[in-house]
């Protein structure tokens, strides 16, 4: 008994020594970071009928979040990151009742020298490429290009959501190729309705100038609702000329499930003006099928002052037209705060 007690003491120093050693060569780190966006306007998409209200995504959808790593030796950096939407018109968290709490991203990630791997919610490349690739960013209020590739209707869209469920992930590091991310997605979507989501995205970043080419490939077969077979293809670009920054984007669906095939095509431009910065952003859709012939345009205008390096002071505008529907005018002001 004796000699077995001496040997469970000295495997216990052993592995506090080794736990010292190793957290003397580790590093914790996390933030606390966010986005709070809050305006008051006129809201009214084409065919809708119009409201005045507050809203809380105008220019950024707003979200609060944490990230937590620690990076060890050798490059091995584990960490999670959870982060929520929030709307302050109602004081609730998610983009609507639907959402789950942690309605943003919540995942586990490694990342290393090889690379970064992350498993849980995770927004898709696709989205990531299409708020990238425009004047307006992620506004799905008034950025066209958002607006008719996730938030117009599985007819002109995507199907789904641009969030996946039991995801993962993987990211090239950025040394591995100078200028060249290469990123991959799997996911079996939401437990309910279980499929199988795919989508890539290439971007090459050369000066002033960055192209990207993102697809996706959503499957789900459910017994009680339409089985959804949808592949979406995306070519985008980017250019500084110094005077103005602009913006090309080029979407594609194939909807064997719905038998509609869309094209969105989108342009825009940043350009400074006075104090501030204008922020221009059109985009047409033409979507057709059997019973399908949809054709939707939408012009936006916004103009962004900095009030301090964490503050932008801003108005937006957009005009939406669908053919055979009434036409739709929407216009708001409001702030918007990062942290």
């Amino acid at each position: 008994m004796n000699h077995s007690k001496k040997i469970l003491r000295r495997a216990a120093v052993a592995a506090l020594l080794g736990g010292a050693a190793l957290a003397a060569h580790a590093q914790a780190d996390y933030s606390v970071y966010g986005v709070f966006d809050f305006s008051y306007g006129r809201f009214e998409p084409s065919g809708q009928v119009r409201t005045h209200r507050f809203n809380s995504n105008s220019m950024t959808a707003s979200f609060a979040g944490v990230n937590a790593k620690y990076g060890f030796e050798g490059g091995w950096t584990p960490g999670i990151t959870l982060e929520s939407f929030i709307r302050f018109q109602d004081f609730k968290g998610g983009r609507n009742d639907d959402d789950p709490n942690l309605s943003r991203n919540a995942f586990f990630s490694v990342g290393s020298n090889y690379g970064t791997v992350r498993i849980g919610r995770l927004q898709t490349f696709l989205f990531d490429a299409t708020t990238r690739f425009n004047a307006l960013g992620n506004s799905v209020a008034f950025s066209p290009a958002v607006r008719h590739v996730f938030a117009s209707g599985t007819l002109e869209g995507v199907q789904g959501d641009f969030y996946w469920d039991r995801a993962v992930s993987y990211q090239t590091p950025p040394g591995l190729v100078e200028g060249v991310a290469l990123n991959v997605m799997y996911s079996q979507g939401e437990t309910d309705r279980r499929g199988d989501l795919s989508g890539a995205s290439l971007v090459v970043s050369r000066g002033l100038l960055s192209v990207s080419l993102a697809a996706q490939r959503v499957s789900v077969v459910d017994p009680v609702e339409d089985p959804i077979k949808e592949t979406t293809v995306q070519l985008g670009a980017t250019y500084n000329f110094g005077w103005a920054r602009v913006f090309a984007q080029y979407t594609q669906t194939d909807d064997t499930g719905l038998e509609v095939d869309s094209k969105i095509a989108a342009v825009g431009l940043i350009a400074p003006l006075g104090p501030g910065n204008v922020h221009l952003q059109v985009a047409h859709t033409t979507a057709k099928g059997p019973a399908v012939d949809r054709r939707h345009t939408s012009v936006s205008a916004a103009y962004l002052y900095p009030y301090d390096s964490v503050t932008d002071i801003y108005a937006v505008g957009m005009d939406d037209r669908v053919r055979g529907q009434t036409r739709g005018a929407s216009v708001a002001a409001g702030v918007r705060w990062r942290f």
